[in-house]
């Protein structure tokens, strides 16, 4: 992809120029399928610390319904441009979102758009659906992040972000135990070892709008009209499930699934074996059950 705001790598990869003039890395799973004419575009929405390139079987199995499956790093992750973890506005990963996919859209107008969001990237995916209620035919929510675990949200914690945040933003103030990553332990090396992830400690002005943004969320869960599968492992240490059940209870969206699955971590997708293959498989039926026919 070489036109419409892209820098050419490779058929499958390119840079974009986002809203603020850095460099995104992008990947484009739809490109090494050749999908001429999709039945649906997906963009997957990573989580916080990692990158989107972890993404590639449910891509892979998205493309194989020739759905046309892209994403990008989003700023300050993986190949992007940016300080490691840190932001000044979480506005700015939402706006990324819609400017990639418009670019996309433009290539391949009138077909009909999803996204799938994981952890930090599921948060990005409610405020974007929250921001335009009608662009997507259709959110994907992987463990989203929507309430903050009780022990960060601890008010000498929050007091103490807030200070951090304005003295010192990127100061290290949460550390991800990569091991409430997946039951997988392969998966769980693969991360710890990933020179793309990053290891270092999520930061202090990066949390403080984390938090700002899932009080966002929380405070409005009812207007949430948009049509939503909500996939949450009831062991998931790193986003508390709670926030998920808050979301079916209160939303008013009138196509939507909340499914908890017993046992599973954090990264469901990525769980051992048929578990991960069975969340992917759901992903991908929940999506190619609201193509038009």
């Amino acid at each position: 992809m070489s036109k419409d705001g892209f820098k050419n790598v490779e058929a499958c990869e390119s840079k974009i120029v986002n809203t603020t003039n850095q460099n995104l890395f992008g990947r484009y799973w739809g490109e090494d399928a050749e999908i001429a004419q999709p039945s649906g575009l997906v963009f997957i929405s990573h989580g916080a610390g990692e990158h989107c390139l972890w993404y590639n079987q449910l891509a892979t199995q998205l493309t194989d319904k020739n759905l046309f499956a892209f994403a990008h790093d989003h700023i300050g992750h993986g190949q992007s441009d940016g300080d490691r973890v840190h932001i000044d506005d979480f506005d700015i990963y939402v706006n990324d979102v819609f400017h990639h996919i418009e670019i996309v859209q433009k290539k391949f107008p009138d077909v009909p758009t999803f996204i799938i969001g994981h952890s930090m990237g599921g948060a990005i995916a409610i405020m974007a659906g929250l921001k335009r209620p009608k662009f997507f035919k259709g959110v994907v929510l992987i463990a989203p992040a929507i309430t903050p675990s009780p022990d960060a949200v601890q008010p000498w914690k929050i007091t103490m972000g807030r200070f951090l945040s304005r003295l010192c933003p990127q100061a290290p103030i949460l550390k991800l135990d990569p091991n409430n990553v997946s039951r997988d332990e392969a998966v769980v090396n693969r991360y710890k070892e990933d020179p793309l992830v990053h290891h270092g400690g999520l930061k202090a002005k990066w949390g403080l709008c984390m938090i700002n943004t899932l009080k966002y969320i929380e405070d409005n869960l009812s207007t949430i009209t948009f049509p939503y599968l909500n996939l949450h492992g009831d062991q998931d240490k790193l986003v508390d499930i709670q926030g998920s059940e808050d979301m079916h209870e209160h939303s008013t969206s009138s196509d939507k699934t909340f499914k908890k699955y017993e046992g599973y971590y954090h990264q469901l997708h990525n769980e051992p074996g048929e578990d991960g293959a069975g969340v992917r498989q759901e992903i991908v039926t929940w999506i190619t059950d609201r193509l038009p026919h």
